[in-house]
């Protein structure tokens, strides 16, 4: 178990890579929906409020760009051989990261206010978050969850990001008051989760009860289920004694040169 289950995971808040992955990996698959948001939200305006027909164009033109820069996430790297005959691809993953940003920020830049720039920002954020820039994706992640609309689809994603970026930077107070606004979004599982994990983190005593609670309390959730006992497998093992380190290996001698060792023999 101990090897299936790395023991870091007990004290480290990485799950925000594997959090802020599902939503871009969300995006990827549910771009339509995404950038549709723009649309429906214009189109109610222009009923219920009169704005003139160049706003819904705007948001339309946002929309397409946004499209665009979420589809080069799933364009793939040359040296993977993955790419179909005559699809574009990137050298490197870090060269598309750096591609995939760009496009973000353009589209922030050329479209500001509009629902698409929103939901750049929230991308950038996640991108950040995964970078370890966790001061960075905070920024991102508070900035939108204070503008973007309350049936925005990737609230929740931010939502639990931002908590992760806070306690990436070991502000677990403010990660808790993060985490528990999962209630609003209507996710009491994840929010109970999150604070038993958090418990852990920090060596409270009633920690595993939390975390067994939270797997009995909510057993359609199979993600929260599954996450919650795998954090109780991690909370059972040992603790490793300073002294039972494994010691590292010797260094080998280093051999002669063959020339040196010839020589050697001769002055003999």
């Amino acid at each position: 178990m101990a090897e299936r289950i790395d023991r870091k995971q007990l004290k480290r808040p990485d799950e925000f890579q594997v959090v802020a992955g599902r939503a871009m990996n969300w995006m990827v698959a549910n771009r339509g929906l995404v950038v549709g948001v723009g649309g429906a939200l214009i189109a109610i305006a222009l009923v219920g409020w009169g704005f003139s027909a160049w706003q819904g164009s705007r948001e339309a033109k946002a929309g397409a760009e946004l499209a665009e820069a979420i589809e080069l996430q799933s364009r793939p790297i040359s040296s993977e051989g993955s790419a179909r005959p005559g699809q574009e691809t990137f050298a490197s993953k870090e060269e598309r990261e750096k591609a995939v940003i760009a496009a973000l920020e353009k589209v922030r830049a050329d479209h500001r206010s509009t629902t698409a720039a929103q939901t750049a920002l929230a991308e950038i954020g996640f991108h950040k978050l995964k970078g370890a820039d966790a001061a960075g994706a905070q920024k991102d992640l508070e900035e939108f969850l204070a503008s973007a609309a309350k049936g925005h689809p990737l609230r929740p994603f931010a939502q639990e990001s931002l908590g992760y970026a806070l306690e990436a930077q070991n502000r677990l107070d403010e990660a808790k008051a993060a985490f528990e606004k999962l209630r609003d979004l209507e996710l009491p599982a994840r929010a109970d989760y999150q604070l038993a994990r958090l418990a852990l983190v920090q060596g409270k005593p009633d920690a595993r009860q939390q975390l067994e609670r939270v797997a009995k309390e909510h057993p359609k959730d199979l993600d929260v289920v599954r996450e919650a006992n795998e954090r109780l497998e991690l909370a059972s093992l040992p603790p490793v004694a300073p002294g039972q380190a494994k010691a590292p290996a010797a260094k080998p001698e280093p051999k002669e040169a063959p020339g040196k060792k010839a020589q050697g023999k001769k002055q003999k």
